[in-house]
């Protein structure tokens, strides 16, 4: 295979699609990156051909000219996409459509769409299998609020990178402001998609919610590397938690059977010890952090659970069932 082969296929993995764009030095820059010697004046000669064949685009409405993939622009992948590969894309855009913003499922769309094309095209079981495949949620699905699409490229591509972001965020209940991030992680909760980052030269990491973003731009400066920071550490220890931070407990709580039976198949923990109870309730006992989502966890199951340890949690779900028969005789009483 020719050297020009090379670096065109090269050159086309980098153009990005519609609305973001790549200009030729931009791509110089990769194609140097990635050994490719080559001048400007080709690398705009090879686009205007390319462009004869290929769904590609150039802005010319401002002074950065770019070239782009268009928006509805087929993709096609080396080696083809085959049959098990489009299940999965097929199963992942059912289960997923709920889980992340519209602008994320927009980039991924193109993906799907060449998925939906091999299924088709397909004659065997594989093109029935999304009809007769269901994931459930247990808890109650969230819609995920809208992310604007060329935000979410900009700071995946940031995080990919090790880029700086530029960015304006506004935090619930406040104004606007400007932040200067080094991305460090990014994670999904129930409906919200999270950047872990940290502003400027602190050393503290924060969370940033993508629909909150008004504007990102990936700047050409490293991202700042935390010193000891590690991000799935920081998950494990609670950080999406930072008020409860985590903190390690044990666990001694009391189900009624029914609700509870489902722990002997799913435990709660590695080490979870389950026992019968004199009064015919299932008891389980194990260690575990203290996290919002655990608190949540126990509180839906209401009447149905007693946690007998740890004091504080027994007190917080106390106190709240308390204030939940308040409100309702309240309400009752104003009819």
């Amino acid at each position: 295979m020719s050297i020009t082969l090379f670096r065109t296929l090269e050159m086309l993995r980098h153009v990005p699609r519609e609305p973001r764009k790549i200009t030729t030095s931009e791509l110089r820059d990769r194609l140097a990156a990635a050994n490719f010697d080559v001048t400007l004046r080709t690398i705009q000669r090879d686009l205007q051909k390319l462009s004869t064949v290929f769904p590609l685009i150039s802005d010319e409405r401002d002074h950065v000219f770019g070239w782009s993939w268009s928006r509805d622009a087929q993709v096609e992948t080396l080696p083809g996409m085959d049959a098990a590969t489009a299940i999965t894309f097929a199963m992942a855009e059912e289960y997923l459509r709920d889980m992340l913003p519209s602008g994320v499922l927009e980039l991924l769309a193109p993906h799907f769409d060449q998925a939906r094309r091999v299924l088709d095209a397909t004659d065997n079981g594989l093109n029935t299998w999304k009809r007769k495949v269901r994931v459930l949620p247990r808890s109650q699905p969230l819609i995920a609020p809208d992310v604007d699409p060329e935000i979410a490229q900009s700071v995946y591509d940031a995080l990919l990178n090790d880029r700086r972001l530029k960015a304006v965020y506004r935090p619930r209940g406040r104004e606007p402001r400007e932040y200067d991030l080094s991305p460090q992680g990014l994670a999904f909760r129930d409906a919200v998609t999270y950047l872990v980052a940290s502003h400027r030269d602190y050393d503290n990491v924060l969370m940033f919610a993508l629909h909150r973003f008004l504007h990102a731009d990936v700047t050409d400066e490293p991202a700042r590397h935390l010193p000891g920071f590690d991000f799935d550490e920081w998950v494990q220890r609670g950080g999406f938690d930072a008020d409860r931070h985590g903190e390690a407990i044990q666990l001694v709580a009391q189900f009624d059977m029914a609700v509870g039976d489902h722990l002997h198949e799913t435990p709660i923990a590695d080490d979870q010890h389950l026992a019968r109870t004199d009064d015919d309730r299932l008891e389980l006992i194990a260690n575990v952090k203290d996290t919002h989502q655990l608190r949540w966890w126990l509180r839906g199951f209401g009447p149905d659970v007693e946690v007998i340890e740890p004091a504080e949690i027994r007190d917080w779900l106390i106190e709240g069932a308390r204030q939940q028969i308040s409100r309702y005789a309240d309400a009752s009483s104003g009819r």
